[in-house]
């Protein structure tokens, strides 16, 4: 072989392997979700998607070496979107259960909060068929909370709403009496400036009130076929629990523990 022939040979074979290297590090994940649930994921005043799974996602983006992109997916649609190949992983506070695992691959758990009512301070009610007899009773429709209440709170006066934002405006202006939702988004309305006033009304319920409807925690979702991806998920997520980051990100948001 020629000198030229050798050169060309190798010169080949490093722009193989620059390329290959430059593939792994340029691999994106676009992540989905129904920006309309803070402290969660929702939008800042730029348009820009953040919240808590936003931030442990590109936390868990970066152990994986990878760039992550989110788009704004209503949640009515959001498991068909994936399945579409709109994006690759649902990053939005869904709840992993059984119905759920039929459709998604799920991650293990990234946070788990119980389920209060919030309603006006002194609000003769509880999260008891009892106690919701007769109330009305705003829910995000599609939602582990909007499953509960269909089967439990069966003597409350239901009022479903496309995103939480807007049963919340309604419990602000008389229009229902409570919201049933998660902790978390409970604790960021309350304490912000529309929450005065309002409280979480009697005892939230845990996961262990019907695992079957409020799942194992919450997760981020993949499709069924993208098994790689989970475990790379997976592994990610481990590490940012392993070295203190996910812990760091929490406090920003929360005064308790997510993950118990």
């Amino acid at each position: 072989m020629s000198f030229k022939n050798k050169l060309l040979g190798a010169t080949l074979f490093a722009l193989m392997f620059a390329g290959a290297s430059a593939s792994a590090q340029d691999k994106t994940i676009r992540f989905g979700s129904d920006a309309t649930y803070p402290p969660f994921e929702y939008t800042n005043p730029s348009g820009e998607v953040v919240g808590f799974d936003i931030d442990l996602a590109k936390a868990m983006c970066e152990k994986m070496k990878a760039t992550c992109t989110f788009q704004n997916q209503a949640w009515d649609g959001i498991i068909p979107a994936l399945r579409a190949k709109k994006f690759d992983v649902i990053a939005s506070s869904m709840s992993i259960t059984p119905e759920r695992e039929k459709a998604v691959a799920f991650t293990q758990k990234i946070w788990t909060t119980p389920n209060p009512l919030i309603g006006k301070k002194g609000l003769d009610a509880d999260t008891t068929k009892e106690k919701t007899k007769g109330l009305d009773i705003g829910i995000q429709q599609g939602t582990i909370q909007d499953k509960y209440a269909t089967k439990y709170f069966t003597d409350a006066n239901i009022k479903r709403y496309k995103t939480l934002e807007d049963a919340l405006n309604d419990l602000v202006t008389g229009r229902v009496q409570a919201v049933f939702a998660d902790n978390g988004v409970a604790d960021e309305f309350l304490k912000g400036p529309r929450g005065d006033g309002f409280a979480i009304i009697g005892t939230p319920l845990p996961s262990s009130a019907d695992e079957e409807i409020f799942g194992k925690g919450t997760g981020f979702a993949v499709r069924k076929e993208d098994t790689q991806l989970l475990a790379d998920l997976n592994k990610a997520f481990e590490e940012i629990r392993a070295d203190g980051t996910y812990q760091k990100i929490a406090e920003k948001y929360f005064e308790y523990d997510v993950y118990e």
